[in-house]
């Protein structure tokens, strides 16, 4: 299959911009022979991986060559590792008592060996922390660490959602913190250097927190926020139409430190569900049909 990649100039061209935080260098669109869902960039920006209806977790170079990871076509909430060697990933399943259950699994890019972490449990909460090569999940309040490499595990600090509560996981010990008082929780993300906390709160908006919930920041309407690198954000700017229908989405990067934010892509495609390199400098989208997308940037 021909492999190209098609600049979408005319977004350039129409960008909102509420100041200049970024230089948008390019837009482009990556072929590939998959749809894909919620696509995760690796820290270095080289690739990216994704959940495929067809192909289950694939990797996906720039120039849209294609590999399947694993064969496991209902994972979700997938990470990379910080060195790109292994996805790590939930796994539903449906037993005869018609119940579900979710397992925490990795899959190595390379070898493609899939090894379970946390055997399949009602309680396992919905976040994952990944320090170095270890990862750390939370099951019914506990901690569960393992190491993929070898090396001594170490415990990193995860956000989870245990019932629209927002959890805080730090040294071992669960605390709901719930900065907006009792509501809905969703899209938690802990900033690379382990010190702050992004989520949603359903009805009220985006909001950033120390991992104790003190020193609250408003974001804004800014949705699935991700880090891009510690003082930075990149999310979604929807408009709803009839119905709460989706009839566009952009993406637009927050600054915390001076409260500006910048619209990095214009009107002619719904782009979601961004992830952003380690730096900040490549981003990796998708739309409602299941195209990938990566944007280059420059201060």
């Amino acid at each position: 299959m021909k492999k190209f990649f098609y600049t979408v100039a005319l977004m350039l061209v129409s960008l909102s911009m509420s100041a200049q935080l970024v230089n948008v260098q390019s837009i482009q669109r990556v072929n590939t022979n998959v749809t894909i869902d919620k696509p995760v960039i690796s820290a270095d920006g080289e690739f990216v991986v994704a959940q495929s209806a067809s192909k289950g977790i694939v990797k996906i170079n720039p120039d849209g060559t294609t590999a399947q990871v694993a064969n496991v076509k209902d994972a979700y909430n997938l990470r990379l590792t910080a060195d790109g060697q292994n996805v790590v990933f939930c796994k539903p399943e449906y037993r005869t008592n018609h119940l579900r259950y979710v397992s925490l699994q990795s899959a190595n890019v390379l070898t493609k060996q899939v090894s379970t972490l946390v055997k399949a449990s009602r309680n396992l909460n919905s976040g994952v922390g990944i320090d170095g090569s270890s990862v750390t999940a939370v099951e019914n309040g506990k901690i569960r660490t393992k190491s993929l490499n070898g090396s001594k595990a170490v415990s990193g600090a995860v956000a989870s959602i245990n019932y629209g509560h927002l959890d805080i996981t730090v040294n071992g010990k669960t605390k709901t913190i719930d900065p907006q008082g009792r509501g809905s929780y969703i899209w938690p993300s802990i900033s690379p250097d382990g010190k702050k906390v992004v989520y949603w709160c359903v009805g009220a908006g985006c909001f950033v927190c120390n991992l104790d919930g003190s020193n609250v920041q408003r974001v804004g309407a800014l949705r699935a926020a991700v880090w891009a690198g510690n003082n930075r954000l990149v999310g979604m700017d929807e408009v709803e139409g009839f119905a709460q229908q989706v009839t566009a989405s952009s993406l637009r990067v927050f600054d915390l430190t001076t409260g500006v934010s910048q619209t990095i892509t214009g009107t002619n495609v719904k782009a979601q569900y961004p992830s952003a390199s380690a730096d900040g400098s490549r981003i990796a989208f998708t739309t409602p049909e299941g195209e990938l997308y990566m944007i280059t940037l420059t201060k």
